[in-house]
């Protein structure tokens, strides 16, 4: 237990027998490998395995209940699973604590957003910078070692706001700005810890359709100007399909399909199960 806990506080982690990753890291960023999450005998993720290309745009569908949000909380560290692989950037992180993954350059957003509603935008934006200095104490009290960094967070939290279209409200309290521009906000907090890879959790829901559009545009303007990898569950498949590489879909726990969009478009299973038959 003691090397265990000394390998987590370095973000490391202990593996059986070397543990060698499941596919080929040099292609892909995300590797999970037959995972499983049980609740008493709900069986939320069973036996799931699937690959993230690096630098693509992959969409994870399925209907309400199929266990795509429990799958992210898996990713991303929020739950341990029962058993199964979960690689990123060719480390293993399955066991890994959520903010050893958020280190690692893994982000992950929500369903609803979670901002901290008495602070402004910016604020929120900024709030999500790593490596502060003036989280140790010692540097708190020398404000020559952490003034510097504050003030080149503001700014780059201004860029950040501005490439997301939220300028206009930068200075307004988080509860006073809509539900989209929540989103927005809480991706620009994201894109402040300078993710390899994102996390989305139905980026549009509840967003108008012009929006939810410039939502997913700005998606693929982070992966051409930073390189970075997304992983988005939607429902909204009709802007879904038209901005990702490659779509897993998920039914009662299982990966049921895969492939391209127009691919899995034309799956009649895919089509059973959103339609009934």
């Amino acid at each position: 237990m003691r090397l265990a806990s000394i390998l987590a506080r370095l973000g490391l982690q202990q593996q059986v027998g070397g543990g060698a990753a499941p596919c080929d890291t040099s292609k892909y960023i995300l590797c999970v490998e037959n995972v499983k999450k049980y609740f008493g005998g709900v069986r939320a993720v069973d036996g799931v395995t699937l690959r993230v290309e690096r630098g693509s745009i992959v969409g994870l569908i399925g209907p309400n209940g199929s266990g795509k949000t429990t799958l992210f909380n898996v990713i991303a560290g929020y739950y341990k699973p029962d058993a199964g692989q979960v690689w990123f950037d060719g480390r293993r992180i399955d066991g890994l604590s959520p903010h050893e993954i958020y280190k690692l350059g893994l982000v992950r957003t929500f369903q609803t957003p979670r901002l901290w509603r008495s602070l402004t935008v910016f604020e929120n934006v900024a709030g999500g910078v790593k490596g502060h200095p003036g989280e140790m104490l010692r540097n708190a009290i020398l404000w020559s070692r952490w003034v510097p960094f504050e003030l080149k967070t503001g700014e780059k939290a201004l860029d950040t706001i501005a490439f997301v279209g939220l300028s206009p409200v930068a200075g307004n309290m988080a509860d006073a700005i809509s539900g989209g521009q929540m989103k927005l906000a809480e991706l620009g907090r994201a894109l402040m810890g300078e993710p390899k890879m994102l996390l989305l959790d139905e980026p549009a829901a509840g967003v108008n359709p012009t929006l939810a559009r410039q939502i997913f545009e700005g998606i693929v303007r982070l992966r051409e100007e930073k390189g970075i990898t997304f992983l988005i569950i939607e429902h909204r498949l009709e802007i879904l399909f038209d901005y990702v590489d490659y779509v897993y879909v998920m039914h009662q726990g299982r990966i049921i399909a895969e492939g391209k969009p127009a691919e899995v478009a034309e799956n009649p299973l895919v089509a059973e199960i959103y339609l009934g038959g």
